[in-house]
């Protein structure tokens, strides 16, 4: 981590992360239930949803037919939902990464996730599948990036804080789609339980599993921004905007 060479190479990827968070680095306003707390708070709550297996086998087929990964489907589609809840079209969201992308890593116990700040900019005049290259563009630009840390681009950047905010980004999404090997334990029957979380890092974090033909979701969500019913119903949208979508991937985004 300390070489020369791997400093190099995080010095150019500095330069990239410095070009895409060059000038204004906007808030995303969403349609938000109580007043910002003027201190960030953590209070939260989870709400599950799920896209059905017909839509999850479209989503799946858009993907090959377009050379995508899910992941770059699901990551324009949110951004879309964003753009339009927010009336807003340049949207940053953070994503993690795993941060084991040397194959020394591969069996080292240890935290190496490091968060990705995603910048795209859904304007209401680009179709679907324009937009849907732009993000593929991106994230294999982030992607390709990715080993510079994200608390060392944000001290570089040396903004202005808003102590109610995150640092440049306030909604996160995640795909989790490695796979899950069973625990087995003589004598014992082990089976994994869902936790309700009370917790909630950002304003809104969205996080996907596939499951089988369905891909289920988990919405966490800050109690002192949004009542339940509200994300209820953005998330309603959401699926609203995968049926639109799919119907007609020519549509644009206005």
């Amino acid at each position: 981590q300390q070489s020369e060479g791997v400093q190099r190479a995080v010095k150019r990827q500095e330069s990239y992360w410095l070009k895409v968070f060059k000038g204004e680095i906007p808030a995303l306003h969403l349609p938000i239930d109580y007043p910002r707390p003027m201190q960030k708070t953590y209070e939260g709550n989870s709400l599950p949803f799920k896209i059905a297996k017909k839509e999850t086998a479209a989503l799946k087929a858009l993907a090959l037919e377009t050379n995508n990964t899910l992941f770059t489907v699901l990551l324009a589609i949110y951004n879309i939902l964003l753009a339009k809840i927010s009336r807003q079209e340049d949207i940053i969201i953070g994503v993690p990464a795993a941060g084991r992308n040397h194959p020394g890593l591969d069996n080292i116990i240890g935290m190496f996730v490091n968060t990705l700040v995603m910048r795209n900019f859904p304007s209401s005049e680009l179709v679907f599948e324009d937009f849907l290259n732009q993000v593929k563009q991106r994230t294999l630009e982030v992607f390709e990036n990715q080993d510079y840390q994200f608390e060392d681009l944000v001290d570089k950047l040396a903004t202005p804080r808003d102590t109610g905010r995150n640092p440049l980004f306030d909604v996160m999404f995640a795909l989790q789609n490695m796979e899950m090997s069973s625990l087995e334990i003589p004598g014992l029957n082990v089976n994994p339980q869902p936790i309700k979380s009370t917790v909630s890092r950002f304003d809104m974090t969205v996080i996907g599993v596939e499951s089988g033909e369905k891909i289920i979701f988990s919405v966490e969500y800050c109690t002192k921004l949004f009542k339940l019913e509200t994300v209820v119903r953005l998330f309603g949208y959401f699926n609203r905007v995968i049926g639109t979508l799919l119907e007609n991937r020519e549509k644009s985004i206005a």
